[in-house]
């Protein structure tokens, strides 16, 4: 999603701003689309894999710039999902360490403000 990474990794705060919107109303239209555990029933299918970036990803690049976009409070289904998903053992197996990827986006973030 590119307003994610316009919310995320500019600096200006008019463009952050303008990209936290926009991804907050795309992260609603997935909330309305949200009917079961997973997106394609009980099971994992293959739009719960490409959605896997807001479960995973998203997460951690809010972690390292301090932006929150995915909340319980704002999108509870949406939520849960990502922890579901996320947690399913197939997943969880083939994922890398969070700590790393928060750790990355860290470093990502310090080299753009600081060239501010």
């Amino acid at each position: 999603m590119p307003a994610i990474s316009k919310a995320a990794f500019t600096v200006d705060k008019e463009e952050r701003d303008k990209g936290a919107e926009e991804s907050l109303e795309s992260l609603q239209i997935l909330e309305n689309e949200l009917k079961h555990k997973f997106f394609g029933g009980e099971t994992i299918d293959i739009v719960d894999i490409a959605a896997g970036f807001i479960a995973f990803w998203l997460p951690a690049i809010e972690e390292a710039v301090g932006l929150k976009l995915l909340t319980n409070e704002k999108f509870p289904k949406l939520y849960k999902w990502g922890e579901d998903y996320t947690n399913h053992p197939v997943v969880k197996k083939n994922l890398p360490q969070r700590d790393r990827v928060v750790g990355f986006f860290k470093a990502r973030y310090a080299s753009i403000t600081a060239s501010k």
